[in-house]
């Protein structure tokens, strides 16, 4: 579960380089790395987790829901921080993104804490 609570620590690094003030030519290929281990971080514990919560006889379904959930968050949030950027300018949007991350990222660590795991669920996955 470490390493998936990593990921939005990841994402923020990325932000914090992309808002920084000084950029150089290694900036992209920074970026590109550290958003891979973003995704190492979130699309396979993710997986993970569902396929250890689901009954074996629904694991395909399951995974396949879960995937088809994440794929659609995704578009509704590039589309949003597309609009956000455009309105707002790409520092602002940036900004706005990190808030929520920071948000996002503080709940999850909360309801973590307060749901206690059982080795079934996604603790076994770390």
């Amino acid at each position: 579960m470490r390493v998936f609570l990593l990921a939005p620590l990841i994402l923020l690094g990325i932000y914090g380089l992309l808002l920084a003030p000084a950029h150089n030519q290694s900036l992209p290929l920074v970026a590109l790395c550290l958003h891979g281990a973003f995704y190492a971080a979130t699309d396979g514990v993710i997986a993970a987790a569902t396929a250890g919560t689901v009954p074996p006889e629904l694991r395909a379904t399951g995974l396949a829901l879960v995937n088809t959930g994440q794929a659609a968050a995704r578009f509704v949030c590039s589309f949003a921080f597309g609009a956000a950027w455009t309105a707002w300018g790409y520092h602002a949007a940036l900004a706005a993104a990190a808030c929520g991350i920071s948000m996002s990222a503080l709940l999850s660590v909360a309801l973590l804490r307060r749901d206690k795991l059982t080795p079934n669920t996604m603790e076994s996955v770390t």
